[in-house]
């Protein structure tokens, strides 16, 4: 496997993932055993949905980040796209549970114990997570993996439910006990929107869709802007993990050697690599 300043980075980002979700689950479970919250329940079954989903994450990252060979010539960045999908059952399979749960504490609600304990668990929570998906995002502004976007996703929604399931502890220190089934019952909502946007950005690695189209523009622009291209056609695109293949057909002028045509073509890739470092650039060039 071919080590470079990325793939040490987003190795890192998963194994940072696992180390976390691993250590808040263990303090989850204590929360809940001591005080039988609804809320913190929902939170805990979403730390264990995290350890399994990063799991799958550094497992697929290992393999998306290999070089292409014979049986595969394009890579293996997809397997980046296999693993938000994994992740989203994982995601829906625990807000399915949740909801289960919820709906019976709706019907008998009880009164809650051990809030202080549990309190100071969740403020961890909160703390731990925040500093994970601040790193998680560095890491992703500088790899563009989508792996590490998804696990930051649902990461972030972290953040957000430990800080209402804060909230809900609290009012149970004045008997607003009807609270605590109620934000379980958010946090699973939350659960399944995360889903749908997973599972959105995975199907459109896996189709083949295009770069963004603002980014197609600049490419655009800057093929346009090299010396001795008359202009263009049949440009194809398509965004795979943290790579770009960009596919073009350049019109150059018939009557110059075949080393200058080249030359063109090279100052072109050039171009696209300075604004696309990880791009993977095919150019046809075709005289006019």
């Amino acid at each position: 496997m071919t080590t470079t300043p990325d793939s040490v980075l987003i190795k890192r980002a998963a194994t940072a993932s696992i180390a976390t979700a691993t250590i808040l689950l263990l303090a989850k479970v204590f929360a809940w055993s001591i005080s039988d919250s609804s809320s913190v329940l929902s939170s805990l079954l979403d730390s264990l949905m995290d350890i399994a989903a990063s799991v799958v994450n550094y497992f697929a990252i290992r393999y998306a980040l290999m070089p292409a060979d014979d049986d595969h010539p394009f890579g293996h960045t997809k397997a980046e796209g296999l693993a938000a999908l994994i992740q989203s059952a994982f995601i829906l399979g625990s807000a399915t549970f949740l909801l289960l749960h919820v709906v019976d504490r709706l019907l008998h609600p009880q009164a809650l114990t051990s809030l202080d304990e549990s309190i100071a668990v969740m403020v961890f929570s909160v703390i731990m997570t925040s500093l994970l998906v601040a790193y998680q995002r560095w890491v992703y502004r500088k790899t563009r993996s989508l792996a590490i976007k998804a696990d930051s996703a649902h990461y972030y929604g972290d953040i957000l439910t430990s800080a209402a399931v804060v909230v809900a502890l609290l009012a149970a220190y004045w008997d607003v006990n009807w609270l605590d089934p109620v934000v379980a019952l958010g946090i699973a909502l939350v659960l399944l929107y995360s889903v749908y946007g997973i599972v959105r950005d995975a199907l459109e690695v896996l189709m083949d869709k295009a770069m963004p189209e603002d980014e197609e523009e600049e490419l655009k622009a800057l093929i346009s802007a090299c010396p001795g291209v008359r202009g263009f056609h049949d440009m194809k695109t398509r965004q795979a993990g943290a790579i770009q293949f960009i596919q073009i057909h350049l019109d150059l002028d018939g009557d110059q050697p075949l080393r200058s045509a080249h030359a063109i073509g090279n100052e072109v890739e050039r171009a696209i690599l300075a604004r696309f470092p990880r791009a993977e650039i095919i150019v046809h060039h075709d005289p006019v």
